[in-house]
C-alpha cells in the first residue's frame, strides 16, 4: 500500500513527540515496507482504530495505567504507555479526541467509570441494561418466580369461587354458634304441713296379702315382710330391692327399702326428733319422685319404730290425674343400722287397688334393722 502525502499537524499520521522512531520514509526517500504497514494500521482512518484496539497485534488497548503521560512504554514504541498492551497513552497529543470503541469520541481518553461529556450520570442504555439484567436471572429463580405467581392466582380464584358461602352475618353465626347457658329447669318447692302429735298408725280397710316369707336387704341392712301375690319382686328406681304390682307408670303401687335418700347427715341421728326430720325429708323425696306432680299431703300418723330406734309416717297423696282427682296412701320408716346414714322402707298402694291398702300398717310393722 502507497503511502499518502501527510498533512502537517495531522494526528493519524504525525508521530508523536518523543517516540524514538524515525520518519516513516528512509534517507535515501524510498518508502521502508515496515514503516508502511504500521503506518497503514494506524492511519487507516478511523475505521481501523477500533480494529487495532480490538484484534490488534498488540492486545486489546486501555488507557495507561501508570498514569505517566507520554512516557514509552516497554515495547519502545513511541507514546505507549501500557507496554506490551499496545495502547495508546494519554499524553498525546489529541488522544482525548482520539474516536473510541464504536464511535464515541474521547472514549479512550476518560477515566474507567466517568460519564461521557454531555450525557448525565446513569443514563445510557437503559433498555438494553434491563433486558441484559432480566437475561441474567437464574432459570430455577424464574421458575420460582412464576410458580408464586400461579399460587396466588389460584388462590385468589378459590377465594372468589368460594366467597358466596360466607353467611351473611358472620358476627352473628359466631355468636348464634356459641353454647348458650341454658337455665337450669325450675323445681317446685313440696310444701308440707306440720307434722302432728305422735299418732299412731292403724290398719286400712281392704283384704291384706299372703305372707310369704321375708325379705332380706343386705345393701340397706334391714330385713320386712315378703308379699304374696299380686305382689312380685321386682326393680324400683332408686331403691336397692322392691316388690311391686302392676306398671311402674305413676301413680305407682310399691314396696321398697333401701339407703336415705340425698346426702348422708352431717352429724348422726339420735333422739327421736333427728329421725323424724330425716323422716320427713324422705317424704319430700317420694313425693316428687313416685308420685304424681301436684300431689299434696295429709298426715295420717307419726311415731317410733315399733322395732327398734327409728321413725314412722303415714299419709295421704291427692293428686289430679286425666283431670280426675285422685289418691294414695302411702307411709315411709326410718330405720337406725348401726351407720351414719339410716336405710329407709317406702310403700304406696294408689286408690285403684285400694283392698292393698291393708298391707300398709302389717309391712311397716315388720321391718327391723339386721
Amino acid at each position: 500500500m502507497v503511502s499518502r502525502p501527510t498533512p502537517s499537524g495531522s494526528f493519524p499520521y504525525s508521530q508523536p513527540p518523543g517516540s524514538g522512531r524515525s520518519d516513516a520514509t528512509s534517507e535515501g526517500g524510498a518508502d521502508d515496507p515496515g514503516a508502511e504497514t504500521d503506518q497503514v494500521r494506524e492511519s487507516g482512518g478511523l475505521g481501523t482504530i477500533p480494529v487495532r484496539q480490538i484484534g490488534g497485534s498488540a492486545g486489546p488497548w486501555r488507557p495507561d495505567r501508570t498514569g505517566a503521560s507520554g512516557q514509552a512504554g516497554t515495547s519502545g514504541r513511541a507514546g505507549t504507555g501500557g507496554g506490551a498492551d499496545g495502547g495508546v497513552a494519554t499524553g498525546w497529543p489529541g488522544a482525548s479526541q482520539r474516536p473510541g470503541v464504536f464511535g464515541e469520541p474521547g472514549a479512550q481518553g476518560r477515566p474507567a467509570g466517568q460519564a461521557r461529556p454531555g450525557v448525565p450520570s446513569g443514563t445510557g442504555r437503559k433498555s438494553g441494561g434491563l433486558l441484559m439484567r432480566i437475561g441474567d436471572i437464574p432459570i430455577r429463580v424464574a421458575y420460582s418466580l412464576g410458580a408464586a405467581v400461579i399460587t396466588g392466582v389460584i388462590v385468589v380464584l378459590i377465594f372468589i369461587l368460594f366467597s358466596g358461602d360466607e353467611p351473611s352475618d358472620p358476627v352473628g353465626a359466631r355468636r348464634s354458634a356459641a353454647p348458650t347457658a341454658q337455665p337450669s329447669p325450675s323445681v317446685s318447692p313440696i310444701t308440707l304441713p306440720a307434722l302432728p302429735d305422735t299418732t299412731a298408725l292403724k290398719a286400712l280397710p281392704g283384704t291384706p296379702s299372703v305372707v310369704l316369707g321375708a325379705v332380706t336387704d343386705a345393701k340397706s341392712a334391714v330385713t320386712y315382710a315378703s308379699l304374696g301375690k299380686p305382689w312380685v319382686a321386682k326393680a324400683v328406681p332408686s331403691f336397692s330391692v322392691g316388690q311391686q304390682v302392676g306398671s311402674a307408670g305413676l301413680p305407682r303401687t310399691v314396696i321398697a327399702s333401701g339407703p336415705l335418700p340425698g346426702a348422708t347427715p352431717a352429724k348422726p341421728l339420735k333422739s327421736d326428733a333427728d329421725y323424724r326430720k330425716a323422716a320427713l325429708s324422705a317424704v319430700k323425696w317420694t313425693i316428687r319422685n313416685h308420685h304424681p306432680e301436684g300431689g299434696k299431703v295429709t298426715w295420717t300418723a307419726s311415731q317410733r319404730l315399733a322395732t327398734g330406734k327409728g321413725w314412722v309416717l303415714a299419709y295421704r297423696v291427692t293428686y289430679q290425674v286425666k283431670g280426675k282427682e285422685r289418691t294414695s296412701r302411702a307411709a315411709l320408716a326410718v330405720i337406725d343400722i348401726g351407720r351414719r346414714k339410716p336405710s329407709v322402707l317406702f310403700v304406696t298402694v294408689p286408690d285403684t287397688r285400694k283392698r292393698l291398702w291393708a298391707d300398709i300398717a302389717p309391712v311397716m310393722a315388720s321391718v327391723r334393722a339386721l
